[in-house]
């Protein structure tokens, strides 16, 4: 491939992306405004990066249509896409002149977010909902900088968060721009390999607020490559952009998730993903390449992965690909990555992925390596219980 766009002459070649999609596209990106100069930012982000690794591989060819994986997890610092969210932000953070930072995850970012800033030297404070801890790795929490805060009721994770954040000048991140940006580094990997001439009809991609597809479709804007449709993945039992997508209009009405137990990826638990902003973006992203969203219950995940023929194999498949779906007591730690596989499937089984296509499924996460034994600092069943216990334990009297 010679290097013919302002984009491929940005790239670092002395860098495999399956070893840091960061540090291999960083050069030949624009970065946020708020960061300039732009060379400090980069060096920041080259600091910051630990293993950022993308890869794709072929899985299956079924009813005519190709399936291939976009590996974001074996490759992966915490086993997540979040691992390149942990370095960006981290590196963001840096640049700020920040010291302290705040975050609500349901685990995947707060795993990041902690391995990522304990390393810079950040002192982290992670909001999660308590059901949420078996999906944590007590190595990352134990690190003396880090502390965990559990929350009873998921719908006041967010509101915690705030609350630290107004309180005590802490900041909360990550923020808007920060995640776009980290999106469009996967961005950079799939439209490398479209400028390379592979070819995908399709995009899959399990969603929440939906910056991860956003991101990616902004990376290839302005490049003479075809652009795939995009079909995002929601779980039934929380589907509020599905909701607001159908009804056009983000202001739906939504019921809190009281417990992520009941949820078949309890990491997305947040029942408000549209109020970050990202709706009419998602919107137009759909209508512009004749995309879709579409849900998957439990029922749903257990049929394809026990009975369909690609999925009752899909576990094997892809460890021999060298991705190891981690399980505890039996059962999938973490669902989301393939969600959107089984998701893609039931598109083909049901004749909206056509024969002839060749579909491309981000598999965001799943071969984490967490113990589930993360002990929290600090467990709250009321946000009223905050401030006391913070001030004591971290702020002294209020004092940021």
């Amino acid at each position: 491939m010679s290097d013919s766009t302002p984009f491929e002459r940005g790239i670092d070649r002395g860098v495999d992306p399956a070893e840091s999609v960061v540090r291999r596209y960083a050069p030949g990106l624009r970065l946020p405004e708020e960061h300039a100069p732009e060379e400090d930012f980069r060096a920041l982000l080259e600091k910051c990066s630990i293993a950022e690794g993308i890869r794709w591989f072929p899985l299956c060819t079924f009813e005519g249509v190709a399936i291939d994986v976009l590996d974001e997890t074996s490759r992966m610092r915490t086993g997540t896409l979040k691992s390149i969210d942990g370095c960006v932000t981290t590196a963001a953070c840096l640049a700020s002149g920040f010291a302290r930072i705040v975050f609500e995850t349901g685990g995947n970012t707060g795993m990041a977010l902690a391995a990522y800033g304990q390393r810079a030297g950040l002192e982290t404070f992670c909001v999660v909902p308590e059901e949420n801890l078996a999906l944590l790795d007590s190595r990352v929490f134990a690190h003396g900088s880090t502390r965990l805060i559990a929350v009873g009721d998921p719908a006041m994770v967010r509101p915690t968060a705030e609350r630290l954040s107004e309180r005590y000048d802490v900041p909360r991140v990550p923020r808007p721009t920060w995640r776009h940006l980290a999106s469009r580094f996967r961005g950079s990997f799939v439209l490398e390999q479209l400028l390379r001439g592979e070819r995908w009809t399709h995009f899959v991609q399990t969603i929440s607020a939906a910056f991860g597809p956003i991101g990616i479709y902004d990376a290839l804007n302005g490049h003479d490559v075809p652009t795939p449709t995009f079909i995002g993945v929601q779980q039934a039992e929380n589907c509020a952009m599905f909701t607001a997508w159908r009804a056009g209009s983000p202001d739906v009405r939504t019921r809190p998730v009281r417990s992520t137990g009941a949820l078949l990826s309890p990491v997305m638990y947040d029942a408000r993903p549209q109020t970050y902003g990202t709706f009419e973006r998602l919107s137009n992203l759909l209508a512009r390449t004749s995309g879709r969203l579409t849900t998957l219950d439990h029922d749903g995940f257990e049929r394809l992965l026990d009975e369909h023929p690609v999925g009752r194999e899909l576990l094997s498949c892809l460890a021999d690909r060298g991705v190891t779906i981690t399980c505890r007591d039996g059962r999938i730690v973490e669902r989301t990555g393939l969600m959107a596989i089984l998701g893609a499937l039931d598109e083909v089984d049901n004749g909206r992925i056509a024969r002839g296509s060749r579909v491309l499924v981000a598999l965001t996460s799943g071969a984490g390596t967490s113990d589930g034994r993360a002990v929290p600092h600090l467990r709250l069943n009321e946000l009223s219980m905050l401030d006391a216990c913070a001030d004591q334990r971290w702020f002294g009297n209020g004092r940021g």
